[in-house]
């Protein structure tokens, strides 16, 4: 049984590092993945496809973020090609934020947590609003992991900053 006490403070340090890994694979993949379907639209709308091309925009909007969302719905009600227009745009802005927050995350920068926390924290209200409007498992997922990527940093970020905190007051005397 004492052999085993060592280990767990171990395995909690990997579980952590896996959790952030994740968090980051998971920012880095969506944003190039919101990029690529950015690129993939205006290519078809300079093809000619804008019409077949709504139908993916319908879907799109199943599966970004909630402020997103809200912008592609009320454009896309107005007009057809704008609201392919607002998904290429929502997409580019969604997706590079979401390449900063994992860059971040990546390099280890101190605010890297932060970004994540405050970007993402400030559109779960939204979310659970679409949530409520729009029921959908999706939705539904996407708000759950996004609060947990949260909660998660969010502490990761208040634990370093309390370890750091002496260190930098050592130096200073």
């Amino acid at each position: 049984m004492t052999g085993r006490t060592p280990e767990r403070p171990y395995n909690r340090a990997m579980q952590r590092e896996r959790a952030l890994s994740l968090i980051i694979a998971y920012k880095l993949g969506k944003g190039g993945l919101w990029l690529v379907f950015a690129a993939l639209i205006v290519a078809g709308m300079r093809m000619g496809l804008g019409d077949q091309l709504l139908g993916l925009a319908v879907a799109l909007r199943h599966h970004s973020q909630a402020w997103s969302l809200q912008l592609a719905d009320l454009v896309v009600r107005v007009a057809t090609r704008r609201g392919l227009w607002t998904v290429v745009v929502a997409l580019l802005a969604d997706g590079a934020f979401s390449l900063l927050e994992g860059w971040a995350l990546v390099y280890g920068h101190w605010w890297g947590p932060w970004l994540v926390v405050v970007g993402t924290g400030s559109l779960l209200p939204f979310e659970v609003v679409a949530l409520l409007r729009r029921p959908h498992v999706v939705r539904l997922a996407l708000l759950a992991v996004n609060l947990a990527i949260v909660v998660y940093l969010a502490r990761k970020a208040l634990r370093e900053r309390t370890v750091r905190t002496p260190e930098r007051s050592e130096g200073a005397d």
